[in-house]
């Protein structure tokens, strides 16, 4: 990665070179530890549901419609902070890990349940399949299905590195155009400033219209698995440490956001993502709520027949 410049002589000499970020005040460096924090919890955020659908070798608790959702999200948000050109290294990283992650925790779920227990035709499934009386069924497994789901996490893959191949592309010849001369008359900046965008302006506006997409995703995929928890009456077979952990990242996030937004224009720039990481925490905590809801409901019954096994799986959930 080339050496680049800060216009501020303050500017933290190895943050500068190993991250290409400019950051020579308190809020920008809040900012960018708050963005380091969020990398370390999307890192551990989904580990306790992986491990948990291994130990259990199910993921019925998990609203496939809510997998692709957030899958599809994270591939746009990759695609948009590629193309936008504006968004700070660390947030690119971290929107690669995340399609990384959510392709392991998808096929996982296709790999236990296949796609037949979708919830729009399944509903009957997932409620005979919760903790609140009846017998537990296993959903049929449909290798036809199975093929047919792999398909979609290809897709969204093949999308997100296609996407990134052709901003980076872009972006390479953009630089290279007549010495960066016309982006840096446009942008009245040097193409070796760090913060210095060689993306055209239609690849920004592009890529902002993307990131707007990906934020409908991730409320979408949110909202789905609110409603399969309604349903069920019910979150078990899931790990409310994953969303106390997304949680957690993206308030990170977004507040990292906030802290790198000099200007006015800048956080408008930042709106789609912003939009992404404040929406879902709204959402990530009421799925917490319904859980809270869920176990209060229960606790009459448990304490007027003496039993407690729903209350110490509810339990385990959290470790």
């Amino acid at each position: 990665m080339p050496a680049c410049a800060c216009a501020s002589p303050d500017a933290l000499p190895w943050i500068r070179d190993v991250f290409r970020e400019c950051v020579s005040t308190s809020t920008e460096l809040t900012g960018f530890y708050l963005a380091l924090l969020t990398i370390a919890c999307w890192i551990a955020a989904q580990w306790p549901q992986l491990l948990h659908n291994f130990r259990v070798k199910r993921a019925r608790g998990l609203s496939p419609w809510f997998l692709i959702q957030w899958l599809a999200g994270d591939a746009f948000n990759l695609i948009g902070c590629i193309a936008t050109g504006d968004q700070a290294p660390t947030q690119t990283y971290t929107a690669v890990y995340f399609v990384c992650s959510d392709v392991a925790l998808l096929a996982q779920y296709v790999y236990y349940e296949g796609t037949s227990g979708d919830d729009a035709s399944n509903a009957s499934d997932d409620e005979s399949e919760s903790d609140e009386g009846g017998p537990r069924r296993r959903r049929r497994q449909s290798s036809g299905s199975g093929r047919g789901a792999l398909g979609i996490i290809g897709g969204f893959a093949a999308t997100a590195a296609a996407g990134a191949v052709l901003a980076a592309t872009s972006r390479g010849a953009a630089t290279s155009t007549r010495d960066g001369t016309l982006f840096a008359e446009r942008d009245g900046a040097s193409p070796n400033d760090c913060a210095y965008n060689a993306n055209p302006q239609w690849m920004q506006n592009f890529g902002r219209g993307v990131g707007y997409l990906a934020m409908m995703f991730y409320l979408g995929g949110r909202l789905a698995q609110i409603a399969k928890n309604k349903r069920r009456r019910s979150v078990e077979g899931l790990s409310l440490s994953m969303f106390a952990l997304a949680i957690s990242a993206n308030v990170s996030y977004g507040f990292s956001i906030l802290c790198s937004s000099h200007t006015k224009a800048s956080l408008i720039r930042s709106l789609p993502w912003l939009g992404g990481s404040f929406g879902t925490v709204a959402l990530d905590c009421a799925i917490l709520a319904q859980s809270v809801a869920f176990r209060m409901r229960r606790t009459v019954p448990l304490l007027a027949s003496g039993g407690s096994s729903d209350e110490d799986d509810l339990r385990d959930e959290l470790l």
